[in-house]
């Protein structure tokens, strides 16, 4: 019994250690060769240049000596000012001063240059009729057309006409040309006892009509004509009888 209790109390034997467990390692792979690049791809080396014998043996007052570069000069800042300009890049510019045109006022051509320009162009277009080389029927056509053109009147038309023929006929002109000086002489005889001097202050009032077709000048004539008379003392009362021309008192006043 004593021996049952011995075997109770027997200290039990320490425990045994754990064995460690041994991992096997794989076997090491083999590593694969790599393909060598191509021979176009290869770093190439460039090799330093040998020197022959012969440069190296050749002396040093053989070899050409480099000129040397021209120094470049450069400008100094200049500060810009409202006077001196401004500084663009490196170059000073000066602002330069463009004279603006004064208004042009447009040229006034005078009363007479006018009257004579039309009187001119009128000689042309009834010269221009007697460019022909005989004496028809259709030669007095066109130069009562011409006539008609020049404002002549239908009136004064038709007694030139008449008065050309029997100068013509009386004459016994042959030549278109003659034709010309015998309707000068027409016209001439016709406005000679026109030509009365303008007396101003003989009849009290003095009355001055300006009679003509359109576009001939009257108005502006009659305001020369009324400034001129105003400069020497006369006054001078304007009346606008045109039924036609609603702003001649307008056209008076500027």
């Amino acid at each position: 019994m004593f021996s049952f209790f011995k075997k109770i109390l027997k200290p039990s034997a320490p425990p045994a250690e754990p064995t460690p467990t041994v991992v096997p390692t794989p076997p090491a792979l083999p590593t694969p060769a790599l393909p060598e690049p191509p021979v176009s791809l290869l770093p190439v080396t460039a090799s330093p240049p040998v020197a022959s014998a012969a440069s190296v043996a050749a002396p040093a007052d053989a070899i050409p000596a480099r000129p040397a570069s021209p120094a470049v000069v450069r400008p100094a800042y200049v500060p810009a000012s409202s006077n001196s300009g401004s500084l663009i890049g490196s170059a000073l510019v000066t602002p330069i001063d463009i004279p603006v045109p004064g208004a042009i006022p447009p040229e006034r051509q005078r009363w007479l240059s006018k009257l004579s320009d039309g009187l001119r162009k009128t000689g042309s277009n009834i010269s221009s009729v007697f460019t022909g080389t005989q004496i028809n029927e259709a030669l007095y056509e066109d130069l009562e057309s011409a006539l008609l053109m020049a404002d002549a009147g239908v009136g004064a038309t038709q007694y030139l006409l008449d008065d050309v023929k029997r100068r013509v006929k009386e004459g016994g002109v042959t030549h278109p040309i003659a034709v010309k000086n015998v309707l000068i002489e027409s016209i001439t005889l016709l406005l000679k006892p026109l030509e009365k001097p303008l007396v101003i202050g003989e009849f009290l009032p003095t009355v001055i009509m300006v009679a003509g077709v359109n576009g001939a000048g009257k108005t502006t004539s009659i305001g020369k004509l009324t400034r001129h008379l105003a400069d020497h003392g006369a006054s001078v009362l304007l009346a606008a009888a045109d039924t036609f021309r609603a702003a001649a008192r307008e056209q008076l006043t500027v």
